[in-house]
């Protein structure tokens, strides 16, 4: 093995210190630091441990602020703290091996204007697109809108999970990337606990429709019946949402985009998994659930992470009622029959 010193390269030392965190680590957790550790090398990969300053570390975190050479939209705040704690942890290596005398990296800050991820959910106007929007893929989006289910907790989900004559569904177990196309299931969600969650009225009459029909033992499984796989949820989801966006999108943007290339095309906003999952988290917020049983419902291994949801929505209070809700659903059911 290369013996590395103060002339070694931040790169150098980079990859010594991924080799160490990165032993069994999961393939979503080893990507991101790849991904954080490429970020950092494009500007002071090549350049000795020892020489580096904290203005060259200031200078990589404002242009990254700016811009994400990779998307070339402004880096969000949540990704650049963790680039600039993978910076750290690599100089704190450095440091633990007399390489270098202290970590300038120990004072570096994320811009304070930095992008934030806004939290979305759907608006009273998106939530009957995926109550009445005919596809495939519409069972899976009701489930994460009207059970709250993480992606990684659908995949998996088959139909001995839902107990009809109860209204619920168990979540015992979690899809999570082994690969690029891979996925493998394990016990337990992510805070490593099963939940029961309630079925509202209008779902349970769809689900037990949709378990007639079904040749699989999975909700959502591909078109082969098996569980879904990374590349097959991903084609699945963009054909769903262009779907949407078909039907939804204003009618003056459809003749516009006529005469509009491909990337400058008006869509209806983005609707994602997550989204849906947070559209969960307004309803039960929206209804007076409180706050210790909104954490049960949603999965949350601590409560502050469901407090951060219930201040954000406080600050911008929803309209969307879940009694209003399950009305809708239930007219839209009996007007398929």
């Amino acid at each position: 093995m290369e013996i590395l010193n103060e002339n070694s390269t931040f790169s150098e030392w980079g990859e010594r210190w991924k080799k160490r965190v990165l032993i069994d680590a999961t393939y979503t957790y080893t990507h991101d630091i790849n991904s954080q550790l490429n970020h950092i090398y494009r500007y002071v990969g090549g350049i000795s441990i020892s020489q580096i300053n904290l203005m060259e570390l200031d200078e990589m975190m404002i242009d990254l602020a700016i811009e994400n050479p990779n998307t070339h939209k402004p880096m969000s705040k949540k990704t650049l703290k963790s680039i600039r704690n993978t910076t750290v942890a690599v100089f704190n290596y450095a440091l633990d091996n007399c390489a270098i005398s202290h970590n300038p990296a120990k004072n570096l800050i994320v811009p304070k204007k930095a992008r934030q991820n806004e939290r979305r959910s759907l608006t009273a106007e998106e939530i009957p697109w995926i109550i009445n929007t005919p596809h495939r893929c519409r069972i899976a989006a009701l489930i994460m809108m009207l059970c709250g289910l993480r992606l990684g907790e659908l995949i998996p989900l088959l139909w001995s999970d839902i107990d009809f004559t109860n209204s619920v569904i168990t979540i015992s177990k979690s899809a999570y990337l082994v690969s690029a196309n891979k996925y493998e299931v394990k016990n337990g969600t992510k805070n490593g606990k099963s939940r029961v969650i309630p079925i509202p009225k209008g779902l349970l009459k769809l689900l037990k429709h949709e378990y007639i029909l079904s040749k699989s033992r999975y909700i959502c499984p591909k078109t082969d019946l098996s569980m879904q796989t990374p590349t097959s949820w991903r084609r699945l989801w963009e054909s769903y949402f262009g779907e949407l966006n078909r039907k939804h999108c204003n009618r003056v943007n459809i003749k516009l985009n006529k005469y509009l290339p491909q990337k400058q095309k008006i869509t209806i906003d983005k609707i994602t998994p997550h989204i849906l999952r947070h559209t969960y988290a307004t309803l039960l917020y929206s209804s007076g659930v409180d706050l210790l049983t909104a954490q049960k419902l949603l999965g949350h291994s601590d409560v502050t992470t469901t407090l951060k949801i219930y201040t954000h929505l406080e600050q911008s209070v929803s309209d969307i009622s879940i009694e209003k809700l399950e009305k809708y659903i239930s007219i839209l059911l009996e007007e398929e029959e």
